[in-house]
């Protein structure tokens, strides 16, 4: 049943034998061989799906329960690209005696969609690999030599909806288990600015939720934050962002326990909206951007600068003024420097009661937002120039939160994004009850037809070829 699965298999095995004598006398190293080695295993994966599909298509055959109701029609060959590479197989085309409709039921079984070229385990791969690369290199990155188009991938995540990806981020909230007790919460949030392929800009919003820095027998770790959690959208208003974040932090902290909540940002509206939604929040303007007004204003005088940071500490408006206007002077006939003097002057000015350089708290000196938008959607959406259509765009922000939110991607994609509800016929069902057990003998029989796995002995052979051969990985596949 299983011949050339056996032969490829007993190829591998003597191939991983001459392959250890050729290293051993330096005619081969470990990269060299690990390439032959990818081949061999991609042959024998591509021969056990070809055989699955074609085990699958004679079982349904065969059966007189889908003789009574389908006429066989023809038998078709399809090609479907699958992790291992290009398998073909044949499956059979059907009429239904009853309302005369066409089906290939094997397709069905295997979950094989109609027009499908492209494997869902493929499509999962690419998904994964996207939000860290280009389209043509996720692809290559997957499928190695077997390539496919641009475009290919396009399509694959024009077939996800935002929807689909915020049902995840909602399920994955169903299982947090208690809530947690924190004294402090901070809230911090930026956008990033994206080219769409119309010429137009678009903002994408980035907004976290974070337990403050980690702490190392009392030493602060600057750079690590403890339970952050991302949400991000391009095309959703703030105030959709901020119910998100309102309800995530209800569903997981003892919100009465929490003594101050903190809201970071550079003081855009959207961003201050949050205090709408998020009861005794409290907004602080972010360190880096009024660092970088007060450097615009300086304009690399140490003492202007040093003379600022001391009014902002000491809360003195009347000597902020007056450095202010120093600068002014010494810009003299500058008119570009002046503006950026008077546009940083009025940002601080608006922002000042929301100017806390040191808090209480030494955890929290600042914001860390800009280099989170720069790690988490910058680095995929706008730090090389590239055209965004809308909607892509949106998908990926959201793929990229899910990334960093700790989402498996691939499992992601399989489980709960190309998944569709099943509506097996009952005689598909009854076809594959019927014939679990013939099939688990005869995978026992082809087990029994390798001779290093028959003789019982446990070497290192028998442990490679017993993982090459699991008949739960078989049973996978099939049903």
């Amino acid at each position: 049943m299983f011949d050339n699965i056996i032969a490829k298999i007993e190829e591998l095995l003597n191939r991983f034998g001459e392959g250890i004598v050729e290293i051993l006398r330096g005619e081969k190293d470990i990269a060299k061989y690990s390439m032959e080695l990818k081949v061999k295993m991609d042959e024998i994966g591509k021969e056990m799906i070809k055989e699955v599909c074609g085990l699958v298509d004679e079982i349904v055959r065969n059966e007189k329960e889908r003789k009574a109701r389908y006429d066989v029609v023809r038998k078709d060959r399809r090609n479907i690209k699958t992790i291992f590479g290009d398998v073909e197989y044949i499956r059979t085309y059907y009429k239904n005696k009853g309302d005369g409709g066409y089906v290939y039921l094997a397709d069905e079984i295997l979950g094989i969609e109609k027009y499908q070229r492209i494997d869902k385990a493929v499509k999962a791969a690419i998904v994964e690999k996207v939000v860290e690369m280009s389209y043509e290199k996720a692809a290559k990155e997957v499928l190695g030599e077997e390539k496919i188009t641009r475009q290919s991938v396009m399509n694959i995540l024009k077939r996800i909806e935002a929807a689909q990806l915020d049902r995840i981020e909602d399920n994955k909230k169903g299982v947090a288990g208690s809530k947690k007790v924190v004294k402090e919460l901070y809230i911090e949030a930026d956008e990033d600015h994206i080219s769409l392929q119309s010429g137009e800009g678009k903002i994408a919003k980035l907004a976290y939720i974070n337990e403050g820095y980690k702490e190392e027998e009392g030493i602060v770790k600057r750079k690590e934050l403890k339970g952050v959690h991302y949400f991000s959208s391009i095309k959703e208003k703030p105030e959709d962002i901020w119910s998100k974040v309102s309800e995530y932090i209800e569903e997981r902290y003892e919100t009465e326990k929490i003594e101050k909540i903190y809201l970071l940002g550079d003081g855009a509206a959207w961003i201050k909206e949050g205090l709408e939604w998020i009861p005794r929040a409290e907004f602080v303007l972010d360190r880096f951007h009024l660092m970088r007004e007060v450097i615009r204003i300086s304009r690399g005088n140490k003492k202007i600068f040093a003379g600022i940071i001391e009014a902002l500490k000491g809360r003195d408006r009347e000597k902020f003024e007056k450095l202010v206007a120093e600068a002014m002077e010494k810009a003299e006939g500058d008119e570009k420097a002046k503006k950026r003097i008077r546009d940083s002057r009025r940002y601080i000015a608006n922002h000042w009661d929301n100017i806390v350089l040191e808090l209480d708290n030494r955890i929290i000196k600042g914001c860390s937002a800009e280099g989170h938008v720069s790690h988490v959607l910058a680095d995929r959406m706008s730090s090389r120039p590239r055209g965004w259509s809308e909607e892509g765009a949106e998908v990926m922000v959201k793929l990229l939160s899910l990334k960093y939110n700790g989402v498996n991607l691939r499992e992601a994609y399989l489980k709960e994004i190309c998944s569709k509800e099943e509506k097996k016929e009952k005689i598909l069902k009854e076809i594959v009850r019927k014939n679990i057990k013939k099939i688990k003998k005869q995978i026992e029989e082809t087990r029994n037809n390798v001779p290093i796995l028959a003789r019982g002995k446990v070497d290192l052979m028998f442990r490679v070829l017993k993982g090459l051969s699991t008949r739960d990985f078989l049973n996978a596949v099939v049903f």
